[in-house]
């Protein structure tokens, strides 16, 4: 009975070991020079999914940010232009972030090195999960469709209070 424990304590820990190991697993590291970027295709077909994204900065100074963009934002981003970002890490050594997209389409991964900041050798690694947790899955409205519940229901509201106002006032009326 304890050679049976033993050898299952085993074979959990050698398998917990493996987990690890390729959890920890980098990516093919490329080098950045100063104020470049490096981007990743991403395609998202089925909704939703969950963007794992982290790096890591082998050589260099901690001047190296990801971030998830969109592919209408990604071409303004390469034209050096203002645009928006779904997710961002702060400059650094290493960095991750976890996004939830609940939209299909065309999005890109971007590693940018900084404009003043000397190369940098960067290792990325980027993970998709279809079917995310549901304690990860947003679980609130769109702010307009909030506005929307919000307006049918003070509509409905005034309606009901001034049905039952010309009720009462009815009933007050002597016969």
């Amino acid at each position: 009975m304890i050679l049976l424990f033993t050898i299952a304590l085993l074979l959990s820990s050698s398998a917990a070991s493996a987990q690890d190991s390729a959890a920890r697993e980098t990516g093919q590291p490329f080098r950045l020079e100063s104020g470049d970027f490096r981007s990743v295709p991403l395609t998202v077909r089925q909704t939703p999914v969950e963007v794992d994204c982290q790096f890591e900065v082998i050589e260099g100074n901690p001047s190296v940010h990801v971030e998830l963009l969109p592919m209408s934002e990604f071409r303004l981003f390469d034209r050096g232009l203002d645009h928006e970002t779904l997710a961002i890490t702060a400059d650094g050594r290493n960095g991750v972030f976890r996004r939830i997209i609940d939209v299909s389409g065309q999005y890109a991964v971007v590693v940018v090195n900084g404009k003043r900041a000397p190369p940098a050798t960067v290792s990325l690694q980027v993970r998709t999960s279809v079917n995310p947790a549901a304690s990860d899955v947003a679980r609130t409205l769109s702010p307009r469709r909030r506005l929307t519940v919000i307006l049918i229901s003070f509509a409905f509201f005034f309606v009901t209070v001034t049905w039952s106002a010309r009720k009462l006032i009815r009933g007050m009326r002597p016969f």
